[in-house]
């Protein structure tokens, strides 16, 4: 799998928050994530004078990682103090880093004004780092204060669907003093292609609002008078139009159904001819009216069925040959399905090339029976007359 899809951009705060909220989350599986950070903490508990009043976040992000910008507003409830800020960078199962920072670049102001930040090392232990950029914000009494961070991460993901590559932020408003007013928090696709945008907020899918243009896909969410704490992650995916999956094997899995019905799939930029390069393999897809289903997939679906088969692939004549019981079909890019004028589609996936095959000759050849959702992308395949043949 590319490294580079296995570093993520993202916010997150402290440690021991970051591994209670998110083992069973971003970390479910193989993930990995860099340059992890997010709401500022004082370095010593929580402040009891000191509010974050709200908190902007804006995450625009690209094929190549993310860059992110968030204000904060704190207030000043009691007298002159001085508050050390430590702005959380972590990282989970990258062994590049060897202890440098994951951040592509790092920057912070206070009112305006650039002010430096000191970068220290908590823990480095494998597979987990932890490290703060520190700097000292002084209060007058009652004094209100902006400070802006701004940093740019590589992207990181789970093997879970709908996040293989992910953004994270960790809101973590409980180390100031009561209840953060206002949380806006927006996500900005910004690179052409077709997109699935899949929020979650401590592992649950939520809605967000999404505007869609020639520019950017943008989903934005408001939270006010709260707590501001648990774990937000931004799973996104280059999809295929009209894609789909197989009802009866999502249904085995625990968080795909609820995942798949706040995904939301968007475009940015105009409708290319062809299917686009780099995408993720869906079970199938729907194009030009013909419905597709992976070559692979489907072998994995009749081995529910029946043991009387195999699927061989010639590359001299780059030919798949999938044997049932006594059919053998033969499937080319170049050769149309026998009595139809459908082809065999070569699909190249972000990780491997997958060959999709009209489904109804397939299946009617079979003796298979199918169901299509095209509303919630959702397909069914049954043995129908399968085992009878």
């Amino acid at each position: 799998m590319k490294n580079s899809l296995w570093k993520v951009a993202a916010v997150f705060v402290t440690f021991h928050f970051l591994w209670n909220s998110t083992k069973n989350e971003a970390r479910a599986n193989d993930s990995a994530f860099s340059g992890v950070s997010g709401t500022p903490k004082p370095m010593k508990g929580e402040h009891r004078s000191i509010a974050m009043q709200s908190e902007k976040i804006v995450i625009v992000a690209d094929t190549k990682g993310t860059s992110t910008t968030v204000d904060f507003v704190f207030r000043n409830d009691g007298g002159k103090t001085s508050v050390q800020m430590g702005f959380p960078e972590s990282s989970y199962n990258d062994g590049e880093l060897k202890g440098k920072s994951a951040f592509l670049r790092f920057a912070t102001s206070i009112d305006g004004k650039k002010v430096a930040a000191r970068r220290i090392v908590v823990s480095s232990e494998s597979p987990e780092t932890e490290a703060f950029w520190l700097k000292t914000v002084d209060f007058a009494p009652r004094q209100t204060r902006r400070v802006r961070v701004e940093y740019r991460s590589p992207w990181g993901g789970t093997t879970e669907w709908g996040t293989h590559r992910a953004l994270v932020y960790n809101f973590t408003g409980q180390n100031w003093k009561g209840k953060v007013e206002r949380s806006d928090l927006e996500i900005r696709v910004v690179s052409p292609g077709l997109w699935i945008g899949l929020p979650l907020f401590d592992g649950a899918p939520i809605p967000m609002a999404l505007t869609s243009s020639s520019d950017a896909g943008i989903f934005r969410k408001t939270w006010r008078n709260w707590q501001a704490q648990g774990t937000f992650i931004f799973g996104l995916t280059r999809a295929v139009p009209f894609w789909m999956l197989d009802k009866n094997t999502i249904s085995n899995s625990m968080n795909v159904p609820a995942r798949l019905k706040n995904a939301a799939t968007f475009r940015v930029g105009k409708v290319p001819e062809n299917l686009p390069r780099d995408a993720e393999t869906p079970d199938a897809f729907t194009r030009n009216g013909a419905t597709y289903i992976s070559l692979s997939h489907l072998k994995r679906r009749l081995e529910d069925w029946t043991n009387d088969l195999d699927l061989k692939w010639n590359e001299k004549t780059r030919v798949s040959t999938l044997r049932v019981g006594q059919k053998s079909l033969h499937f080319s890019p170049n050769t149309p399905l026998a009595e139809t004028p459908l082809r065999p589609i070569l699909l190249r996936g972000e990780y491997d090339s997958t060959l999709y095959v009209p489904l109804a000759p397939v299946a009617k050849t079979l003796g298979l029976n199918f169901k299509l959702d095209p509303k919630n992308r959702l397909f069914e395949l049954n043995s129908g007359t399968l085992l009878q043949k």
